[in-house]
């Protein structure tokens, strides 16, 4: 995954992440670990089609 580098202050990241919803700092919180990577590769496994998701019939089907 391509990366950049922003000159950003540390104060200014701080006000943003004060400003955030609780649902935007769960998945913060999840991005920033190690579950977050592989969460990420496997949305865009979905998104490119790479793998098709099972819908609720095939998940429930006893």
């Amino acid at each position: 995954m391509p990366q950049m580098t922003l000159n950003i202050k540390i104060e200014d990241i701080a006000k943003l992440i004060a400003c955030m919803e609780k649902k935007e700092l769960e998945t913060l919180s999840v991005l920033l670990t190690d579950e977050g990577k592989e969460l990420l590769e496997r949305k865009k496994d979905i998104e490119s089609k790479e793998v098709k998701t099972l819908g609720r019939e095939e998940i429930f089907d006893a």
